[in-house]
């Protein structure tokens, strides 16, 4: 695959910030204007570029777990939705901030101005009014500035604050979220492709069933059943066969669309050969980590103090508020020599006493908003809880069931290369020999989903705690 030196540069950049981070990302703030109170946030880590290479090329060659993420963090379009949305509560935030700056509107006016002057006796002795015309040309300077509110305006600056930190860890989240959707299409691509292996091993083996039945029954030794038993055990095994492969490209779909690619047949995987899980700490212990890196857990955390503080700044918006401002202006007005300075500057209290219950109203809303954003963060909590609690079990017993399926599998193999030979030799009849055939085919179907559920259920315990995700503990290759 060729690359330009800057895309080689961009990858390495890549593989380097996911091996430093191991997709576990830490949380993110960022410093906005406002008082030293509001400066208290969390560290920010540099997540994702602004924009990203959307070109990547698959030349047939197979790509491991981790060639796979740096294509996904690419192309995915996930990370980037929430790159913009960084980007939305970050423009959120100035728009809140710009209270604490004056506002300054200049203005050009053009104006044909008629007046009606006193009333004069004209020629006629009948009374008129005398008419004035007259055109003015104004420039108008006029400044205005809000010197407090009883921290009205710091509470909205906050809350837009804790959105923009709630934006960052929803990146977070989406980065993770990418990684979980290839993590299990990548394991599931390999399950089918095992699963196609085992099939044509199977296949294999009921095609030597098939040929022995055809010998013996050529012989006069087996009976025309046994045959036709041998040629439905054979067309088992075709059906079978034909039906993982038609799953292999289900599974080589999902995995295009997690990556954010259209699909080919030049995506290749290079095959999962042994699964190794790391130790996993007490459930207790894990339970704990799961709430504290959660990343949309998080999120949620600052969400809830956004309506907390949106309501802050809700119920103080109902005090006066004490504002300053200059106006000046220049008059020329046309015909007449000089010019007219006006100029103006003023402070004092300004106060909206009532509005037709307009804020009171906002102040309901917020409170109710700040009520459902605790029963958000709550049902969160819980939900993660449960499903650390399920994957963590369902990992324990998948490294059980790995190991059983291993001695089923060898186990059964014995039984029917033994049966096989006794068949050959007329000890046993064709029924041992077609029984033991299937129990060899479910033992090698029970080991392939073994394997595939220990690497899933791994990977759905790292997302649903927030850990980290390695690459030395999900795999080893040959």
């Amino acid at each position: 695959m060729r690359v330009s030196a800057e895309e080689e540069d961009r990858s390495k950049n890549w593989r380097r910030w996911l091996s430093l981070s191991c997709v576990f990302l830490a949380g993110c703030g960022t410093f906005e204007r406002g008082s030293k109170e509001e400066q208290v946030v969390t560290s920010c880590t540099c997540l994702v570029p602004q924009q990203l290479e959307d070109e990547t090329v698959f030349d047939g060659r197979e790509f491991d777990l981790y060639e796979l993420l740096d294509v996904a963090l690419k192309r995915n379009p996930a990370t980037r939705i929430a790159w913009h949305q960084i980007g939305i509560a970050s423009a959120a935030k100035k728009k809140i901030d710009s209270v604490f700056y004056p506002s300054v509107d200049v203005s050009f006016k053009g104006i044909r101005a008629e007046q009606l002057g006193t009333p004069v006796v004209d020629e006629n002795k009948a009374v008129r009014m005398k008419q004035n015309l007259s055109t003015v040309f104004s420039p108008e300077l006029d400044i205005h500035y809000s010197l407090f509110k009883f921290g009205a305006h710091k509470e909205a600056s906050q809350a837009a604050l804790r959105n923009l930190e709630a934006a960052h860890f929803q990146l977070n989240q989406a980065v993770q979220d990418v990684i979980f959707y290839v993590a299990l299409a990548y394991f599931g691509l390999d399950s089918a492709l095992a699963t196609v292996e085992a099939n044509q091993q199977n296949l294999e083996d009921a095609q030597v069933a098939l040929d022995v039945a055809r010998n013996r029954h050529e012989s006069g030794l087996a009976s025309k059943q046994d045959l036709l038993k041998a040629q439905a055990a054979y067309s088992a095994a075709v059906f079978d066969l034909e039906s993982s492969q038609s799953a292999v490209a289900a599974a080589q779909s999902k995995l295009a669309l997690a990556l954010g690619i259209h699909v080919s047949p030049k995506l290749k995987i290079i095959r999962v050969t042994t699964v190794v899980t790391p130790p996993v700490d007490e459930i207790e212990v894990t339970l704990k980590k799961a709430l504290g890196d959660r990343q949309d857990l998080r999120a949620l955390e600052k969400k809830f103090l956004e309506k907390k503080h949106q309501l802050r700044s809700k119920e103080r918006d109902a005090y006066p508020e004490l504002i300053t401002g200059l106006t000046a202006s220049r008059q020329k007005i046309r015909h007449v020599s000089g010019m007219y300075n006006n100029f103006s500057a003023y402070i004092g209290v300004q106060w909206n006493i009532f509005d037709g219950f307009s804020r009171m109203a906002d102040r309901i809303m917020a409170r109710e908003e700040m009520k459902i954003a605790a029963l958000e963060l709550q049902a969160k909590e819980l939900d993660v809880t449960s499903q650390v609690w399920e994957h963590f079990f369902a990992l324990k017993s998948a490294k059980q069931k790995l190991e059983a399926a291993k001695e089923s599998e060898n186990c059964a193999q014995e039984a029917f290369n033994y049966t096989r030979e006794a068949y050959q030799n007329g000890l046993c009849s064709f029924t041992d020999l077609l029984t033991s055939q299937n129990a060899l085919s479910l033992a090698r179907r029970q080991l392939v989903c073994a394997k595939n559920d220990l690497s899933i259920e791994w990977v759905q315990l790292a997302h649903a705690s927030g850990q980290a995700l390695k690459k030395d503990d999900i795999y080893e290759k040959i």
